[in-house]
């Protein structure tokens, strides 16, 4: 027998709000944070995308963690340490000093999962350009010794276990933009057959770049935004691409139930099922035909009304078109439709950490009755997208994601009632 799971935590950090009081209030009122690109992205190359979306500021030295922990770190890991932080805080854990770092009660054998789509690289390029410069005229640059560890793949996750002295499984998780959600999906997965009865899981992405590097790669494939105002506008057919998010990131704490229950946890919602699967199709496209995904939402939606799908959404040309269609395909017009939005309208696109922050949007909006509208002038026909927040009981809702090679997953939600 499936063991139930529940999420006791949420911890996000995003331009809009760091902490969930903040995201909460940035979401549901559709606050948006747009910066033009400096001129020092145009050196030799010309934009067609004009906006993106800044990375968070913060300060793990102003959290209590000494600078020459930060210092060792590169981006992405700083920030699944903020989001771990704020997440077990929200969660009512206590945290306390350790022997060396930081200790957490009564979760010495938490797991932890992170997605992540692909990972930071400033201190990449800064240390090649200094190992490949004139050693006569690189007095100024530095080739950083910690490279090596500050590049791993794997560092979000280590990072956590060993500031919180997490002594469980722990480890990243890489399927592009659907990599928060794979995380997600595999500790709901581990949790209810019985492997573990905590798990600290989400994604976090740093894409930020001091001369637009990793931006330029994406506006090279034309996935981005050509909007004036920089504005992705998803499912509009007005839309031109996604709008790029240079950092952000969200971790969850995912609990057993009789555990969450046994410490008085406050519990946002129920995990009640998760489907991934492959298009087979491009290393950057979705398959036209829809099929794969297709399959997910009738597989995991059986017999279940669904009152709120939290969509893909990205805002590029082809990709809605494909979604629009495999939803009408699934669940008719749009009388028959659940409410619809994108969150990537609002926080543009942060490729691994998207699905965690979905997630957690729709966490809130299962507690709180409420569906963040969409930032869309007209609308594509016949979906069900509300233009504005609304208020609304939600039973049963879905979060989806498509990455590029491929990888789909769906997440559905439920809400919690207690005597159940």
């Amino acid at each position: 027998m499936k063991r139930r799971v529940v999420i006791t935590g949420i911890g996000p950090a995003t331009s809009i709000g760091i902490g969930k009081q903040d995201f909460s209030a940035g979401i549901f009122g559709l606050k948006t944070c747009l910066a033009e690109i400096p001129r020092s992205y145009e050196q030799n190359y010309t934009f067609k995308s004009r906006y993106f979306v800044p990375k968070p500021k913060f300060s793990l030295t102003d959290l209590g963690f000494h600078k020459s922990v930060e210092g060792m770190m590169e981006e992405a890991a700083r920030l699944s340490v903020l989001c771990t932080k704020l997440a077990l805080e929200d969660a009512g854990f206590q945290i306390s000093d350790g022997e060396k770092y930081r200790q957490v009660e009564g979760l010495e054998n938490c797991g932890t999962i992170i997605g992540i789509g692909m990972s930071s690289l400033q201190t990449a390029f800064d240390s090649y350009i200094a190992h490949m410069a004139d050693p006569e005229k690189s007095n100024k640059l530095r080739f950083n010794r910690m490279v090596i560890p500050m590049l791993m793949t794997n560092s979000p996750a280590a990072w956590i276990s060993i500031l919180f002295g997490l002594k469980g499984f722990s480890y990243t998780l890489n399927a592009s933009c659907a990599s928060g959600s794979y995380a997600l999906g595999e500790a709901y997965r581990t949790i209810s057959e019985g492997r573990c009865d905590v798990i600290l899981t989400g994604g976090v992405e740093a894409l930020a770049e001091k001369n637009g590097a990793i931006m330029r790669g994406f506006d090279m494939l034309s996935t981005l935004t050509r909007a004036e105002d920089g504005s992705p506008q998803p499912f509009s057919q007005q839309r031109s691409g996604f709008l790029f998010n240079e950092g952000a990131g969200c971790v969850l704490v995912l609990e057993e139930l009789d555990q969450a229950r046994s410490r008085g946890a406050d519990i946002y919602a129920e995990i009640v099922g998760y489907e991934a699967g492959s298009d087979t199709y491009s290393i950057v496209q979705m398959d036209p035909s829809g099929d794969n995904i297709a399959s997910l939402f009738e597989k995991i939606g059986k017999g279940v009304k669904v009152d709120y799908l939290n969509a893909h959404g990205t805002g590029t040309t082809t990709n809605d078109d494909i979604e629009a269609k495999v939803i009408q395909r699934i669940f008719g017009d749009k009388s028959n439709q659940p409410y619809i939005n994108s969150t990537k309208g609002v926080l543009g696109h942060s490729i691994g950490a998207s699905g965690a922050l979905e997630a957690a949007v729709i966490a809130l909006s299962i507690k709180e009755s409420k569906i963040h509208g969409n930032l869309t002038t007209e609308p594509i026909d016949n979906l069900n997208l509300p233009l504005e927040t609304l208020t609304t009981p939600i039973e049963y809702a879905l979060s989806a994601s498509y990455g590029f090679g491929g990888h789909n997953a769906l997440i559905l939600f439920k809400r919690y009632q207690e005597n159940e």
